[in-house]
């Protein structure tokens, strides 16, 4: 048996599937990295950015950071029927008897979920530091999967394996009429394994290997971020405009992955033997939004936020585009807080909460992401946990 890519394996239950010879295809918004708060939120993030992830969501919002914060988390996200759907498949492939018996078996294991959508998403131990105008961040395994058992009875499987280095800096430009105005870059190196193909019935019964490290595309590329924030001045004794100073509103813009261009070449960190191969292009996008304060109450605060992501993506259209978020914070000491969050992305509900004691932080968020065409969307529901230290 081939060498399979390990520890990987076991989340993605590499032995249970194989590939065909042919493309699968994907309609997802593939987003390279992920926060639990801002999907709790309807993943609606770019004008808040005023946590550690603004590394990757918004430079621009580490130019108005006060100090500094370093976070060391893992993720651990999936589908609820992820795990019945790898027993189903297993099971099948392990039927006794002859080979039309078994690829019967896996042939309906397969028909049973047709239609629907699975998907996973591990981020293994990274780390990332931001400062009063700077970051930098290091995720070494951040590993996405989709899997749509489809006709001719097959599962289209997409998977992504990024290992990803970033410095971001930032800086506020000259106050205009006392408005404040930031814009901040992110430089990354990302190195991708890749793969979509589909996987038909037949060649899951013959053999359970999904995947082997002969079967990834890997290739790394050199890009950037650039993002923009501005706060709007609204003088104090104006009273025509005093919901608009309660509200401290912030609007921001984002260009991701600016270059846009094929991998530069391949570091044979997950293939040994690949040659220079061309994995799914990082794609540039653009991200607008706007973030609104609600006063404090009591224990609570929050915000709501709105956005419009990834424009100019070849998946993109306003269902997909559209994240609403409204976030409410709970505050008890300087050690013991968190938060609670609602909103609507790419048309699916989203809801999280995050819990703070001492350094030690827990996120828990549920979300959906939109897997299906313009004319017919299909739901992705994924339910994901993060475990991370803040100092």
């Amino acid at each position: 048996m081939k060498k399979l890519i390990p520890f990987v394996g076991v989340f993605l239950f590499w032995s249970q599937f194989s590939f065909a010879a042919y493309d699968g295809v994907s309609y997802r918004i593939h987003q390279q990295y992920q926060s639990p708060r801002a999907l709790g939120m309807g993943n609606a993030f770019v004008a808040v950015a005023n946590d550690y992830s603004a590394l990757f969501y918004n430079p621009a919002g580490l130019a108005f950071r006060e100090n500094g914060e370093l976070n060391l988390s893992f993720d651990l996200g999936a589908t609820e029927t992820f795990s019945t759907f790898s027993k189903d498949i297993s099971s099948a492939s392990d039927t006794k008897g002859t080979e039309t018996e078994k690829q019967n078996a896996v042939f309906n294991a397969i028909q049973k979920q047709y239609g629907k959508s699975f998907g996973g998403r591990l981020t293994g131990p990274n780390g990332i530091y931001v400062g009063q105008g700077w970051g930098i961040g290091f995720i070494p395994l951040d590993v996405s999967v989709e899997l749509t058992p489809n006709q001719p009875i097959a599962v289209n499987s997409t998977l992504y394996m990024d290992t990803t280095f970033a410095f971001g800096w930032a800086d506020t430009l000259k106050e205009v009429e006392n408005a404040k105005v930031a814009w901040g870059i992110t430089g990354k190196m990302v190195n991708r394994g890749y793969f979509s193909k589909a996987v038909d019935a037949i060649e899951l019964a013959a053999d359970s290997n999904f995947v082997k490290t002969s079967d990834l595309k890997e290739g790394y590329f050199i890009d950037a971020d650039i993002g923009i924030l501005y706060k709007p001045h609204v003088p104090d004794d104006d009273s025509l405009y005093s919901w608009f100073r309660l509200a401290r509103p912030t609007f921001g813009a984002v260009i991701k992955n600016v270059v846009d261009a094929d991998a530069m070449g391949s570091l044979k960190l997950i293939n040994k033997n690949a040659d220079v191969s061309k994995p799914a292009k990082l794609t540039r996008v653009i991200d607008i939004g706007s973030r609104w304060e609600y006063p404090a109450m009591w224990i609570f605060g929050g915000r709501g936020t709105m956005d419009i992501k990834n424009i100019l993506h070849p998946a993109f259209n306003l269902r997909k585009g559209l994240h609403i978020g409204f976030e409410f914070d709970w505050t008890m000491t300087t050690w013991w807080k968190g938060n609670y969050r609602v909103g609507l992305s790419q048309g699916y509900l989203t809801a999280g909460l995050s819990a703070m004691f001492t350094w030690f932080n827990l996120d828990v968020v549920t979300y959906g992401e939109d897997v299906g065409t313009y004319s017919s969307p299909k739901e992705n529901r994924l339910f994901l946990t993060r475990f991370s230290m803040n100092f």
